[in-house]
Parts: C-alpha cells; sequence; structure tokens
C-alpha cells in the first residue's frame, strides 16, 4: 500500500480553486482506492490530503514515470493556490494499527 500525502497552507479562500486543480477530472493513478482531504478546524486554509493505493512500490515508479509530464503539469496547477507544502511525499505503509 502506498500513500500520497502533502500538508499545505492554501492562499486565502482558495479551496474550491486548490480542490478544481486537485482532480482535473482525468484518470486515477493505478491501485487509486480513496483519497481525503482534511482542513484544520482552527484555519480552513491549512489542509492536509492523502489518497491511498494499492499498489508497490515499483508499480508507482512506472506509473510517475509514464505520467510524469501529466502530474508535473497538475502539481504545477495547484501550486497557484498554495501559499507554502511543508510536507509532500510519498510513504509505503509499514504497518496498519486496526480496533
Amino acid at each position: 500500500m502506498i500513500v500520497m500525502f502533502s500538508a499545505r497552507r492554501l492562499k486565502p479562500g482558495a479551496w474550491e480553486q486548490f480542490r478544481n486543480a486537485w482532480d482535473p477530472g482525468e484518470g486515477k493513478p493505478p491501485g487509486f482506492q480513496r483519497a481525503y482531504h482534511a482542513r484544520n478546524i482552527r484555519d480552513e486554509d491549512e489542509v492536509i490530503s492523502f489518497g491511498l493505493f494499492d499498489i508497490t512500490e515499483e508499480e508507482y515508479r512506472q506509473w510517475r514515470e509514464s505520467a510524469d509530464a501529466q502530474e508535473n503539469q497538475r502539481v504545477d496547477s495547484i501550486s497557484a493556490f498554495v501559499e507554502n507544502e511543508p510536507v509532500s511525499g510519498v510513504f509505503e505503509v509499514v504497518e496498519t494499527v486496526e480496533d
């Protein structure tokens, strides 16, 4: 399982534009299960986003290589609505804790 995660401070009032740029309606990466966007209850311009993908690291790398230009363009579009992004990355799930 791969998790793509980011923590961002959006430009004031840019949630809708950010959300539209984040998902331009094109195909999702392979193994896509779901994605979450969460806004800080004290500051709606502070957003964390993470997506869950049922793929291996190798499958992620293959997808990223084939979709690099398109994904870079999507990220550039998102960046227009972001003040800063202190945390961002692709993570491998190493443990699941359940109730």
